[in-house]
């Protein structure tokens, strides 16, 4: 048996297959009402009261939002999809499929969604201390695959799916949507500078497209200690003066060491598999606002899904419990504030 085979049946061993079934058995009993719950939190506010027609529940667009994502349908098949449910999850009322395209379509509920994600993110933020960046391409609907296929000339449409997830937990920190032909590290800066001050992340770990010196400068200026893998003509510097040169010094200078911490990345690979193969590699939505709430729900219902194994306590996250070791601390106490650490490991 080869070595790589015998890592993965330890790791398959030592997995609790009792309590793995019994969740994998009630994922979708436990998402439904955690979800139900999610949208009840104070976070989800009503619409302002205006003259005319009294409009949908913000509550229930939200979870009628938030159910499509986990099943992945149309908006025509989720409605068929509520009525079942309309008991188990509270509806009053179950929306036309015309209504969640009309509001999933606006500005309205954007800012609603992202505060649910920060909320469903907020669990993982408080045990990852090695985070991983990644990209990933959502086919579009409408062009792109069959114009592909059949014009030689023709190009492929795709979104790209820049995304901060923890190496424990696989949950979702950061999420941002961008068109297929934008450059990765451009967008590490955005994502970062959001991290929480509650946040124990020591770590960030990206391939060899996040291999610049801005990346790098924005990791670091977050209270990251930046693992970027060098490419292929990467020097080394002899007199390294900034983060970035140390950075690629001590990648050239100790590989092995080196790759104690950045092969921790391949958990986001993983992580794009389970989330793909789950809710699919496309996005319905053809316009830009209504692909930017999909890929929220999308992530609201990944996290969801991943607090569903804390059992009775949903935002109590214990890395065991995703089959994972718990990560260890390689700089002392983590509750000193984020501003105040030590991130220059490379001189």
């Amino acid at each position: 048996m080869a070595k790589s085979t015998r890592k993965v049946r330890s790791r398959i061993d030592r997995r609790d297959w009792r309590q793995y079934n019994r969740w994998q058995s009630e994922e979708v009993v436990l998402a439904c009402r955690f979800l139900k719950t999610l949208v009840e939190s104070p976070t989800v506010h009503h619409w302002e009261r205006r003259r005319g027609r009294p409009r949908v529940s913000r509550r229930e667009l939200v979870l009628c939002l938030l159910v499509r994502a986990y099943f992945h349908l149309s908006f025509r098949r989720t409605v068929g999809l509520l009525k079942l449910l309309k008991d188990n999850l509270g509806l009053a009322h179950v929306p036309h499929f015309n209504t969640l395209q009309k509001y999933n379509r606006g500005d309205g509920l954007t800012r609603t969604l992202e505060n649910l994600f920060n909320e469903t993110a907020r669990p993982f933020w408080a045990v990852e201390r090695v985070l991983a960046i990644d990209a990933t391409g959502l086919v579009l609907f409408g062009s792109g695959a069959w114009r592909s296929n059949h014009d030689p000339e023709a190009v492929r449409d795709f979104a790209k799916l820049q995304v901060l997830s923890g190496t424990a937990t696989r949950g979702t920190l950061a999420v941002r949507v961008t068109r297929g032909t934008w450059h990765d590290p451009t967008q590490l800066g955005p994502i970062v500078e959001n991290v929480p001050e509650v946040a124990v992340a020591e770590a960030l770990a990206g391939d060899g497209a996040y291999w610049t010196r801005s990346a790098c400068e924005a990791a670091h200026a977050a209270g990251l200690q930046p693992y970027l893998s060098p490419r292929e003509n990467a020097r080394w510097p002899t007199h390294p003066v900034d983060a970035f040169n140390r950075m690629t010094r001590f990648a050239l200078q100790f590989p092995n060491r080196w790759a104690a911490r950045y092969h921790r990345r391949s958990a986001a690979e993983s992580r794009f598999a389970t989330e793909k193969g789950l809710f699919g590699d496309r996005l319905r939505c053809r316009r830009p606002t209504s692909r930017r709430n999909e890929v929220l729900a999308r992530e609201i219902v990944h996290n969801v899904r991943l607090l569903t194994k804390c059992g009775s306590d949903p935002y109590r996250v214990d890395p065991h419990l995703h089959g994972c070791r718990p990560q260890r601390s390689h700089r002392g106490d983590s509750a000193t504030p984020r501003a105040s650490r030590n991130v220059s490991a490379w001189a």
